[in-house]
């Protein structure tokens, strides 16, 4: 299928190496268009790594993508509209070259969390590692942040943990940054309270978007999930979020796991509870990525890579179920959106599912799924 993907022409993300992305998961691409460290903005935003990828937009290839993991990419093979990923016949014949409209500060792993699926213990960032946070901070601010329209923070720790990013949202200004009108939040939501937020005077006119990242839709799961989280706080916190005037996108999302997938339906239970004036919302299910901070053995602890043929089912039935329940809320328009890049698991409707009930009696869990990837 010939598609075409916008976020390579106008939206980027920088790691805590100096690598720019476009706006995805490192995973979902091949390599970077350049790095902070080494080259200049122009030579990065209109170098040759950067034409070699937009190329692969514009033939509808994409061939440096991974359509298993890009989201984006599966809602427009299930025939959802999609933001970014567009059919490749309303692909632009050609691109006006211009700075980037978006970018997501994705450097600081500072965070008040250790989650499973990340780490195996509290980061936060001092000495060397701060002062290289700095840099690259210092950077955007000078030659990037000026000239876009929307910033997002942090896909890698949390915001209003990290020295600073904390420092640039309390300080921001916005003569410095005339053109940002949209500031996102990807947080756990543990700091992100009524006290914090009257501190960031200067976001109080901007349009505030938010994924709170929760990994749970019970106390018993959240505290497995997200040591040393606290329950009771997050669903205080999320009911001040939930009133913020200036809230214009409202998400939250799961890193499905042996110990939460079982929660997904009471997941987006949760994500329908925080719909409010029928204001832009979603609920979105992530594939576990093994991260630098996770061991094999912990990584298939808690893998469904991992899981037995009983477990394996359970997944693929539920995660059928969510894939009824996402198809028919954007056939509706009903909120909020459900989104996940699970889609390499699901099991088409023509299938007869009594033929998997066959195979999980037959096979290992991971030749059930090197079969489903197959198909």
């Amino acid at each position: 299928m010939k598609l075409f993907c916008k976020l390579p022409f106008s939206r980027i993300s920088i790691d805590e190496a100096g690598d720019v992305w476009p706006a995805c998961c490192p995973e979902w691409v091949a390599f970077p268009l350049g790095n902070i460290f080494k080259q200049s903005w122009q030579d990065i935003w209109y170098g040759d790594d950067a034409k070699r990828f937009r190329d692969s937009m514009f033939d509808g290839s994409l061939k440096y993508c991974d359509r298993n993991w890009c989201p984006n990419i599966g809602n427009a093979e299930a025939g959802i509209k999609d933001h970014h990923v567009i059919p490749h016949k309303d692909s632009p014949g050609e691109w006006v070259p211009a700075p980037p409209v978006h970018v997501n500060l994705n450097y600081d792993y500072t965070c008040n969390l250790r989650c499973p699926t990340c780490r195996n213990e509290l980061i936060h960032y001092m000495g060397e590692d701060l002062k290289k946070v700095q840099y690259i901070q210092d950077y955007a601010e000078r030659q990037i942040l000026p000239t876009v329209e929307s910033v997002a923070l942090t896909g890698v720790g949390d915001p209003f943990m990290s020295q600073v990013f904390r420092n640039f949202l309390i300080n921001f200004d916005k003569h410095k940054y005339p053109n940002i009108k949209t500031i996102h939040f990807h947080t756990n939501g543990q700091l992100f309270d009524e006290v914090l937020y009257a501190k960031m005077k200067g976001l109080h006119h901007l349009n505030i978007s938010t994924d709170i990242s929760i990994d749970a839709a019970s106390a018993a799961v959240y505290h497995k999930v997200r040591p040393p989280g606290n329950w009771d706080r997050l669903m205080k916190n999320l009911q001040f979020i939930k009133q913020i005037d200036n809230l214009v996108l409202l998400g939250i999302s799961m890193v499905v796991q042996k110990e939460n997938y079982q929660e997904m339906p009471a997941f987006i239970e949760l994500g329908e509870s925080l719909v409010h004036n029928n204001r832009n919302s979603f609920v979105e299910f992530k594939r576990l990525r093994q991260y630098y901070g996770v061991s094999d053995q912990d990584y298939k602890r808690i893998s469904l890579d991992s899981a037995d043929a009983l477990m394996t089912e359970d997944f693929l039935n539920i995660l059928n179920r969510v894939e009824a329940k996402r198809k028919y809320n954007a056939k509706n328009s009903i909120r909020p959106d459900i989104n996940h890049n699970l889609q390499e698991y699901i099991i088409p409707e023509k299938e007869n599912i009594s033929s998997l009930t066959r195979l999980t009696t037959m096979l290992s869990s991971k030749d059930i799924f090197s079969f489903l990837k197959s198909r």
